[in-house]
């Protein structure tokens, strides 16, 4: 028996990275049916289009159904991947550029801007979970919707369905160490002390031993950073926490030259992924194209497909394996709440998670960060649900990125405002 498959956001570009997934594991994960939903019929024509020529192409012949109704696509789903954008690529631009002009750090998932994209999406995910409660109760949400960690948190503590919060990031350090290490990935399993986008690999196990030591050694450094020059860059990071941080923790260390870099920079990051994205959806509306793009890999989803899919397997039971995501603590950290959510190594079989507990504790630089980070992402859920302007700014207040107040206030004054279409909760004493 095989699977029913829903994916919300699927005018996404990143939607044939999942499919791709899906073909990789067509001989032990059976597809029944794949529902794609999405809120732009245009994308999701084009977009489906490509997918369902992929299928065909590799001898899948599945149900494919298109959607713009919820409802329609979530019905007796067993899985639904959400990767939606609240205000599409436009509203990241205004998160990227409007802290810049505050002299904060412009970014979609950290900091201020980060911030108003868990404003904007907790509520379009308040309606998504509402669906999946009514519709598919016994689903399993797989969630990719940024900032992961936060909507996540907000998904297990605030509703009934049975969420998980994914991003690639582990999957590709993974990868890199594997490679580094000249082992296969399956036998690598990293030990995390982690938020999503904020926390260290604190312990790499592979062959019954921490390689982890071993990986900080200075020549093995050398090395590294002759094949990855960006290692280099995170050197003195690596030296604080003794453990291998996560690439968005150069925000928080690196504060002053990551503000200056994008500051000097010709365009952000959103704008560079419209000129991706465009040059994407012309590709899938070629007919004659039935292949993966390379191009697809610059869109920055590397493995994105893997971690989902290989997690649907897990999960239905047909690959039992180790995952790195997000879960709520229950006691993996004991320096922060059982409610709260983390990223961390679980063990995966069918409808079931299984945390590993951690053996390598994190030093108090590491700690202190996932403290008060933890603070903000919490208040930031209670701010999207209340449309509360002084909680908002307690949750500024708590992450090191913005927690100077004569930049932190203004910038979110401006950004409610300029959000303001997605945030009714925020401006219900005007609308009275």
């Amino acid at each position: 028996m095989g699977i029913n498959l829903a994916i919300i956001g699927a005018g996404s570009t990143y939607c044939p990275e999942l499919i791709q997934g899906l073909i990789r594991r067509k001989n032990i994960l059976k597809l029944d049916e794949l529902r794609l939903s999405d809120i732009d019929e245009s994308r999701l024509n084009i977009v489906g289009d490509f997918c369902e020529r992929i299928l065909q192409e590799n001898g899948m012949e599945s149900r494919i159904t298109r959607t713009r109704d919820l409802a329609c696509a979530l019905d007796g789903s067993d899985f639904v991947v959400a990767q939606i954008r609240a205000g599409r690529l436009e509203a990241r631009i205004r998160d990227e550029k409007i802290p810049l002009s505050f002299g904060l750090i412009g970014q979609e998932t950290t900091g201020i801007g980060g911030f108003a994209n868990a404003l904007r999406t907790i509520p379009q995910m308040e309606q998504i979970s509402k669906a999946i409660e009514r519709y598919a109760p016994n689903a399993w949400l797989i969630n990719f919707s940024n900032p992961s960690g936060i909507v996540t948190e907000f998904l297990l503590n605030h509703t009934s369905v049975k969420a998980v919060g994914l991003c690639n990031l582990p999957i590709g350090a993974q990868e890199r160490i594997a490679k580094l290490m000249r082992l296969p990935m399956e036998q690598v399993r990293l030990e995390t002390t982690s938020l999503n986008h904020c926390g260290a690999i604190t312990a790499v196990h592979a062959g019954g031993r921490n390689l982890l030591p071993q990986l900080l050694d200075t020549s093995m450094l050398d090395l590294a950073a002759a094949q990855e020059p960006w290692i280099q860059n995170y050197r003195s990071i690596i030296e604080l926490l003794g453990a291998i941080p996560n690439d968005y923790l150069q925000y928080f260390y690196y504060h002053e030259r990551k503000l200056k870099e994008q500051q000097a920079a010709m365009q952000t990051r959103g704008e560079a992924c419209v000129e991706i994205e465009t040059r994407l959806l012309s590709y899938y509306a070629d007919v004659r194209n039935r292949t993966i793009p390379p191009i697809l890999s610059e869109r920055g989803g590397h493995l994105y497909s893997e971690a989902a899919i290989a997690l649907i397997a897990s999960l239905s039971g047909v690959q039992s394996g180790y995952h790195v995501i997000d879960v709520q603590n229950h006691g993996v950290l004991d320096f922060l709440p059982d409610n709260c959510v983390i990223e961390t190594c679980c063990y995966v079989e069918k409808d079931s998670i299984a945390r590993v507990p951690v053996s390598i504790p994190a030093n108090e630089a590491l700690r202190s960060l996932l403290i008060s980070v933890k603070a903000y992402e919490t208040l930031a859920v209670e701010a999207a649900i209340t449309g509360d302007r002084k909680t908002a700014l307690r949750a500024l207040a708590c992450n090191p990125i913005t927690s100077d107040l004569d930049k932190a206030a203004p910038c979110l004054e401006e950004l409610l405002l300029q959000n303001r279409s997605f945030l009714p909760r925020f401006f219900q004493d005007s609308l009275r």
